[in-house]
């Protein structure tokens, strides 16, 4: 019996062993076969969004001015209607002066805006006509009139970005800004009238052939609200639209302003992006203090074309 196993296993041993070397041979080859295929490639997340940084604009510019309305200076009315060529040629007074710049600070949808105005204008016998005079005033007055008038307007605002359109390239697009702050206003005034011999005055000034009334310091601020539209054409160009109501009361009666200009880049240096400004300005105001022969009033639109630079940081 021995021998018949023995004879058994020594015919079916190479038969197990042809059986056994592929297993074995697939099974040692397996590194190698997952080393053959390529690992999925993992993407690298992309870096988070930069956050936003503080930019800032500065504008200097030049505002050209007509004044149309009237002007009430101890109870003594003038209407004006003076285009900026009036003032230029005007006799009374001689002078024309102003100052203006604005500037901004952006940081996301978050903005800090202000401008100041500071403007000395007089306006001359063809531009100003008295239309009343005050009851303490006796005789007979001519109906031409002068105005010479300081004052500095200053305003400040905080904007928000309601809304942002994109436009079909990157870079390009619309968006609305919500704005609010105030306005505030310092103004001396001195009306002068034409005399004829005769007049009796009350409470009036006479230098020469003239009466001149002067209003003091007279200040008052005035709350406001708007909205503001920048709208970029293509990269460096871009146009500004912004109007806003004010006063309801707490300093003027009401108070509006309409502001619209086009900038465009010009030049780019190693901290700042310059350029070019147009547009036009209209600002209205309507303000009352006192009565009789202490009313001061100044109720005027000023408007005209503005020019300017512009500096981005």
């Amino acid at each position: 019996m021995w021998n018949v196993w023995r004879v058994r296993e020594i015919l079916t041993a190479p038969l197990v062993a042809m059986l056994a070397s592929p297993a074995i041979s697939l099974c040692c080859s397996t590194p190698s076969f997952a080393a053959d295929v390529s690992a999925p490639v993992v993407k690298a997340a992309p870096p988070p969004p930069r956050p936003p940084v503080w930019t800032y604009t500065v504008m200097p510019y030049a505002w050209l001015p007509s004044i149309n309305g009237s002007t009430t200076v101890k109870g003594r009315t003038a209407d004006i209607d003076a285009t900026f060529i009036d003032l230029l040629h005007r006799e009374i007074p001689k002078q024309l002066f102003g100052l203006m710049g604005a500037f901004e600070a952006r940081k996301g949808p978050f903005a800090v805006m202000a401008d100041v105005v500071y403007l000395k204008v007089g306006v001359s016998d063809s531009g100003a006509r008295a239309r009343s005079v005050h009851s303490q005033v006796g005789g007979t007055l001519a109906a031409a009139a002068s105005l010479q008038y300081e004052m500095v307007i200053a305003e400040a605002a905080l904007a928000y970005e309601l809304f942002h359109w994109r436009g079909a390239a990157p870079g390009l697009g619309t968006s609305l800004d919500l704005y609010g702050g105030g306005r505030f206003w310092w103004q001396n005034a001195d009306a002068s009238l034409a005399l004829n011999a005769g007049l009796t005055i009350a409470d009036l000034t006479v230098s020469g052939n003239r009466a001149v009334a002067g209003s003091g310091d007279v200040t008052w601020f005035d709350p406001l609200v708007g909205l503001r539209l920048r709208h970029r054409f293509s990269p460096g160009v871009d146009l500004v639209m912004r109007g806003d109501v004010g006063g309801f009361g707490v300093g003027s009666d009401f108070s509006w302003q309409a502001m619209g200009y086009l900038n465009w880049d010009f030049a780019r240096t190693q901290h700042a992006v310059w350029g070019g400004m147009l547009g036009y300005r209209a600002l209205y105001v309507d303000f009352e203090k006192g009565a009789g022969n202490t009313l001061y009033r100044y109720d005027m639109l000023t408007h005209g074309p503005i020019i300017g630079v512009t500096a981005r940081f």
